[in-house]
């Protein structure tokens, strides 16, 4: 028999899941716990398949289950409850760690469906195991949760990273902070997760770089270093090893992904009305920017994703193509957003395709013709770094 638990502090919306869950009864039976405290004593107790949890509880919340999990059960499947769920965010966890998500209030019949497709993936040994570092990151900020993050990594490597309503505001690794020390631990494989009580005093912020950056400059620095080790361990003497290591050390100088994105963002300066434009990840984290009149472009990811989002839904309920592109007229301004992404369905994040969204803000009097044709062209540019 297998077992689901299902974890959340709104007792009624158990015993109603319960009483739902009772005509599968005979393909799994379900357990229920209040907070992660009740949570961690059965999966102490009892052989769990899979864990249904919601964020936020007392005593222990989801975000320290799913440390508990990660550190102890690594085998065992998540599927997260919460009020922030994109397709995007959803697509993006299910693919780097065994986090699934479900958007709350959560519709009955699709937990049941992803429920039972998770245990089958289980069972025919299709699911990927261990609960992601980039994974738990992503979803803290998309929680807005502040807190300590403690990340201890093999040989006695340990780190610390501090999130303010969900942005990473420092890391401390050794004698590292900022920015040099998230990408350090960002790299780190096989960690354990734990929290540790919020400092009095509030910390500064002393990474000014957005956390979809960092992960994607760990991710690269991560494959160089992989590559020089293997041309090292390939060399036939220690000259060729010196000249290999010395051959990838040169190789990255100046390959710098970010500084590609704002050189291509460059080129908007010369449409009239410029003042500002924006590329985004699809899940509305802000990649890069070229900002004239100091607008806030970073709130507006989001927002974009969402019009965006609901764009392309309209134009696929009308059979008319999808959407790509929406012209907000405001009185002072334009605000054009535009979506590239490849994967062959509109809400969906497929590996290795791109998919990417651009704001563009230009004066009243802009040139707008001119500014959507740039847009079109220049995203095409920019969709090479997410591929």
């Amino acid at each position: 028999m297998k077992y689901v638990l299902i974890v959340d502090d709104e007792e009624q919306l158990l015993l109603t899941m319960q009483a739902g869950f009772e005509p599968y009864r005979e393909r799994f039976q379900v357990l229920t716990a209040r907070n992660g405290r009740e949570a961690t004593a059965l999966l102490s107790s009892t052989r769990i398949n899979l864990l249904v949890t919601d964020i936020k509880m007392p005593e222990m919340d989801g975000f320290e289950l799913l440390a508990f999990v990660k550190n102890n059960f690594p085998e065992i499947p998540a599927i997260v409850m919460t009020a922030f769920a994109t397709p995007e965010m959803e697509t993006q966890l299910a693919q780097s760690g065994l986090i699934r998500m479900l958007e709350k209030p959560v519709e009955f019949e699709e937990l049941v469906q992803l429920i039972l497709s998770v245990l089958e993936h289980d069972t025919t040994g299709g699911v990927v195991t261990g609960i992601s570092l980039p994974s738990f990151l992503q979803l803290i900020e998309m929680e807005r949760s502040t807190c300590l993050m403690d990340i201890k990594g093999p040989n006695g490597v340990q780190g610390l990273l501090y999130f303010n309503q969900g942005v990473l505001y420092d890391a401390v690794l050794g004698k590292l902070s900022g920015k040099e020390a998230a990408l350090k631990i960002l790299a780190l494989d096989d960690v354990k997760i734990s929290f540790r009580t919020l400092p009095t005093k509030k910390l500064k912020q002393r990474i000014d770089v957005h956390l979809m950056n960092l992960l994607m400059e760990s991710a690269r620095l991560k494959d160089e270093l992989a590559m020089a080790q293997n041309e090292q361990a390939g060399a036939d003497d220690p000259a060729a090893k010196k000249a290999a290591l010395n051959n990838d050390l040169m190789a990255t100088k100046g390959d710098d992904p970010m500084a590609d994105i704002k050189e291509v963002l460059e080129k908007f300066k010369t449409v009239d009305g410029f003042q500002a434009v924006g590329a985004f990840s699809p899940n509305g984290e802000m990649v890069a920017e070229c900002n004239s009149a100091g607008i806030n472009l970073a709130e507006l990811g989001a927002l974009a994703n969402d019009v965006l989002l609901k764009a392309q839904k309209t134009t696929e309920l009308m059979n008319v193509g999808r959407g790509q592109l929406v012209h907000v007229e405001a009185p002072k301004a334009h605000v054009i957003c535009r979506c590239l992404n490849e994967a062959t369905d509109f809400a969906a994040t497929s590996s290795g395709r791109a998919h990417v969204h651009m704001v563009l803000i230009l004066g009243k009097d802009g040139n707008l013709a001119m500014g959507k044709m740039k847009i079109s062209s220049l995203i095409q540019d920019v969709a090479e770094f997410f591929r």
